[in-house]
C-alpha cells in the first residue's frame, strides 16, 4: 500500500507541475485545488501528516517535488522506507 500512495502522491504532484509550471507549495494545496479528495495516508505511520517533504533541487527549493514516508525501518527488501 506505501507503493500505491507514494506512487499516486507522485503522479499528482507530477501532473500539478505540468499544469501550473510549478510544484505545489504543499500537500495541502494538492487537496484544496482539486487534485486529491484527500491526502492519503502512510499506511505505516496511520498518518496524513507524517509524509516527509522533498523540496525541488533548483535554487528556490520551495515546494513539494517529491514525498517520502516518514516512517522508520526498512522493507523486506533492506531498503529504507525512506527511501522508497
Amino acid at each position: 500500500m506505501l507503493r500505491e500512495n507514494l506512487f499516486a502522491l507522485r503522479e499528482t504532484i507530477d501532473q500539478y507541475y505540468a499544469d501550473h509550471g510549478r510544484y505545489p507549495a504543499s500537500l495541502e494545496e494538492l487537496r484544496s485545488v482539486g487534485y486529491l479528495r484527500r491526502i492519503p495516508e502512510d499506511p505505516l505511520t496511520k498518518s496524513s501528516s507524517t509524509w516527509v517533504i522533498v523540496p525541488p533541487p533548483d535554487e528556490q527549493g520551495t515546494g513539494v517535488y517529491d514525498v517520502r514516508s516518514g516512517a522508520p525501518g526498512a522493507g523486506s527488501n533492506g531498503v529504507s522506507y525512506a527511501e522508497w
